[in-house]
């Protein structure tokens, strides 16, 4: 279900903070109605906005657009790879581009997920719960537990 918890697991006690760049109004709102309520959700128009946001309160998954108009969502993937504190920090592509070159570009880039627009919610939800299962698996790896 779209509105369900994100973080499902009873000791996660906080939603899911996810930053959504896409310069779209009505694309924004669509991925914020995906979301449901249960996550909090931020926007940024462009790539300079969103490394801004990225260096005060880092999310627990950006959502990107690949074409921005200030820059690249690839450019702004091969960034947030470079940066030792962003690093880890999933990433999903949401975008027109369809072609495999375009999917191979963005997984080069550093993308965890590529997804395709028109937005299905109930696999984009299913596909955001699956980055974060993963972030969560990962963190409790590197903490030895």
């Amino acid at each position: 279900m779209v509105g369900e918890r994100l973080n499902d697991e009873a000791s996660q006690d906080a939603a899911l903070s996810v930053l959504v760049v896409d310069g779209n109004p009505a694309s924004r709102e669509r991925v914020r109605e995906a979301l449901g309520a249960q996550c909090v959700v931020r926007f940024a128009a462009g790539v300079r906005d969103a490394l801004t946001a990225l260096h005060t309160q880092p999310p627990d998954l950006l959502v990107s657009e690949v074409d921005l108009t200030d820059g690249s969502g690839l450019a702004l993937c091969v960034e947030i790879r470079a940066t030792p504190k962003l690093k880890r920090l999933p990433i999903m592509l949401l975008t027109d581009r369809a072609s495999i070159n375009d999917k191979v570009a963005g997984f080069q880039a550093g993308a965890d997920d590529y997804v395709v627009k028109p937005l299905d919610a109930r696999l984009f939800h299913a596909r955001v719960r699956l980055l974060d299962r993963i972030k969560r698996l990962e963190k409790h790896d590197l903490l030895g537990a």
